[in-house]
């Protein structure tokens, strides 16, 4: 048994026995410790789900390694057709390009500078105070 089994069997029993503990705290009429051990539940579940999550996600994993074992002395030819591939797909970029590329250090370009108006939209003798 693994880590990850282990870890997904602990995770449903403390489930099974926090619901279960909830439930018989509300049928005998203690609503407060049901609602706690309810909230407990949900965390419960949560690390639940997170386990068997993780244990589907080593499995497939694991099946995908134990397929591509035979195909390891190939790798190196498949990373030189992908490097091959790439450099093609940027040589066809850089002949594609429509606009002309400038290579010089960005320019500063003036503008007009408007301040705005400086004179108020009310006159002070409005304000006597």
């Amino acid at each position: 048994m693994t880590r990850l089994e282990l870890r997904v069997i602990i995770a449903a029993v403390l489930a099974a026995t926090v619901v279960l503990g909830a439930v018989m705290c509300a049928a005998y009429g203690q609503a407060v410790i049901a609602a706690a051990l309810a909230i407990y539940a949900l965390g419960i579940g949560a690390w639940l789900y997170h386990s068997i999550e993780r244990y589907v996600v080593a499995r497939r994993i694991s099946t995908v390694r134990s397929v591509a074992k035979p195909l390891s002395p190939l790798l190196p030819v498949m990373a030189a057709i992908m490097g091959l591939t790439q450099a093609v797909v940027r040589s066809l970029t850089d002949v594609t390009d429509v606009a002309p590329r400038r290579w010089d250090l960005p320019v500063r370009r003036w503008m007009a500078i408007n301040r705005g108006d400086r004179r108020s939209d009310y006159s002070e003798d409005e304000y006597d105070g």
